[in-house]
């Protein structure tokens, strides 16, 4: 049975800049492949409670992009000190870029030690030309598939994507719990007939038992909402880096 690569979550700067890094680095070196970290914003319209409550923290803490790339920066280096080869993606909204300037933002990415970005509301046909922006700057802008997304699309999404795909497993928010059901690996099966590369399923991903279902099925798994619920629960006395590391382990049953 092939394995399963995890992709991890954070929101830059919750509970606060250094114990989100810790977190970044935990999940790092738990044996996460990629990390998403979110660049919270006032409006996240994919998110559920935990993500939107987690970003108007850090807002409110003082979190702006410059510090996003900073955090970033940080972790990458620590990252390089460990020998770790997590592939770290900034996820945020276009409005984020749109402020920051798409160039500029793409450019303090790539500078940051930054593999990839998801952009939930830039889509094919209006987004601003950041896939042919992104490859210039030598990034990878993945995009994402829907549960309702027809065939045709799926196939010029896969084409236009970076070196995978991001698959919602169900329509609405992050955060609830999604069933392995005979519908869902149907739509995973539509997603393959019509892609000719990998696919990241994410959306209600929350155990171990949920990712070991899923081996054979899709290499990379999503988890989000869980982690950022997992630190929201950490007592702040305790190491961020050693319990998130901890609940990646679990969640990957290592």
């Amino acid at each position: 049975m092939k394995e399963v690569t995890l992709m991890g979550h954070i929101i830059a700067g919750y509970p606060n800049f250094q114990k989100s890094l810790e977190a970044a680095l935990g999940i790092a070196l738990g044996g996460a492949s990629f990390l998403e970290v979110q660049f919270p914003f006032s409006d996240p319209n994919a998110d559920g409670e935990v993500i939107r409550n987690a970003c108007e923290e850090s807002l409110k803490s003082g979190f702006n992009t410059n510090l996003g790339f900073t955090l970033l920066q940080t972790l990458h280096t620590k990252l390089l000190e460990n020998h770790c080869k997590t592939k770290l993606l900034i996820m945020t909204y276009a409005n984020i870029l749109f402020a920051y300037g798409i160039e500029s933002f793409l450019k303090r990415a790539k500078e940051s030690g930054v593999f990839g970005l998801i952009v939930p509301d830039l889509s094919l046909q209006n987004d601003e030309n950041l896939f042919s922006l992104a490859k210039k700057f030598g990034l990878e802008n993945i995009a994402l598939l829907a549960p309702h997304t027809p065939p045709l699309r799926i196939k010029k999404l896969a084409q236009k994507s970076g070196s995978f795909v991001y698959v919602v497993a169900r329509n609405g928010i992050t955060g609830d719990c999604t069933q392995i059901t005979p519908e869902l690996l149907a739509y995973i099966h539509k997603v393959k007939n019509n892609c000719n590369k990998p696919i990241a399923l994410g959306f209600g991903i929350q155990s171990k038992e949920q990712i070991i279902a899923l081996r054979g099925i899709v290499p990379i798994v999503v988890v989000g909402s869980a982690f950022v619920k997992h630190i929201t629960q950490i007592d702040s006395t305790k190491d961020f880096l050693l319990e998130l590391q901890s609940f990646t382990q679990t969640l990957l049953g290592s």
